[in-house]
């Protein structure tokens, strides 16, 4: 039979959960849920779903329709009270990245999933893209040797800014950067153990403060890497691994490895994936079988860790280990 599904929020991102779980055999939309009655109203039209599927109070969606599984994509400084809500129904949860704003909210949730004994997925498509798997794959060979520095540029363009993200103190971090700390490590496989972070916005900027970031970064291995980020600039991305045999680069469906002959080799061809149903596939998996998703809560509270590391150590201009932070008492 197929797991219900409610998805909260119908924003953008809300509105592509939906139409994932229609594309994705197994799954059934249950309900939809938005507290703005016309986006909600705007969403139904738009993707045909009928009114007694419709809700403004998650809680009436949840009596009424008592869904298998809760998907929350509200905006994201929204996540932690629905998420609150459902948890504590017992009803399994995938969220939006990042799943909370602060570390501590973030346990809170973690520990609320573990004590409800169901799983909590955290959204992190970019660990699913075809070339993210392609870079962990060929680097779990072993052929770059051992890897010293990444550089990662990421120019997201302002279009993309919501009014939430704005009012963030350092939005272009959490609701870009999140994607990119996580993917780095997730291909990396190492924890990230320091960072030193510089916020601010360029000087043409009409977003304020927040819009841009530098982040230099220290991985388990010894690995040092910087990470670049703006909302201040056309949208444009690139991605640098150097190791002890080469230089990884990644560009549209093809994986480079540079340094080795005069020219550069192909050495991997991105498939085709569609990240939300590797996610739904760890949510089914959990809620079948009990295994624990890779996208865990618990996994992911690190890298919350290394977001509120990078904007302690912007702020406080000093260097941050994030598995400190994971240390400190609750």
């Amino acid at each position: 039979m197929a797991i219900t599904v409610a998805v909260v929020g119908l924003g953008l991102r809300g509105r592509q959960w939906v139409e994932a779980l229609r594309r994705t055999p197994g799954y059934e939309l249950a309900a939809c849920v938005d507290v703005e009655g016309t986006t909600l109203q705007r969403a139904a039209a738009a993707l045909g779903i009928p009114a007694g599927r419709c809700f403004v109070r998650l809680e009436d969606a949840l009596d009424d329709t008592r869904p298998q599984a809760v998907i929350v994509a509200s905006s994201i400084d929204n996540h932690v009270l629905p998420s609150r809500t459902v948890l504590a129904r017992r009803i399994p949860l995938l969220v939006e990245k990042p799943f909370a704003l602060t570390l501590r909210e973030a346990r809170s949730l973690a520990a609320l999933a573990a004590d409800a004994g169901v799983p909590l997925v955290v959204g992190q498509t970019y660990r699913y893209t075809g070339m993210a798997q392609t870079l962990k794959r060929f680097l779990g060979t072993g052929a770059l040797g051992r890897t010293g520095l990444v550089v990662y540029q990421v120019y997201r363009g302002n279009t993309y800014m919501r009014a939430a993200v704005a009012a963030l103190p350092h939005g272009v971090l959490w609701e870009t950067g999140v994607h990119h700390i996580d993917l780095l490590r997730y291909v990396l496989g190492q924890d990230i153990i320091a960072v030193n972070a510089e916020s601010f916005s360029l000087p043409w900027s009409r977003l304020g403060p927040g819009a841009s970031m530098y982040v230099w970064l220290t991985f388990g291995d010894g690995t040092r890497g910087v990470l670049f980020l703006t909302y201040d600039s056309r949208p444009a991305s690139s991605l640098r691994i150097v190791g002890e045999r080469g230089t990884l680069i990644p560009w549209r469906r093809w994986l480079f490895l540079t340094g080795q002959s005069r020219f550069p080799r192909v050495v991997g061809i991105a498939p085709h994936l569609v990240p939300e149903r590797a996610l739904l596939a760890q949510l089914a998996s959990a809620i079948e079988t009990g295994e624990t998703p890779e996208c865990s809560a618990t996994d992911n509270l690190r890298t919350v860790a290394v977001l509120e590391a990078c904007a302690r150590s912007a702020a406080e201009r000093r260097t941050i280990n994030p598995q400190d932070l994971l240390n400190e008492p609750p």
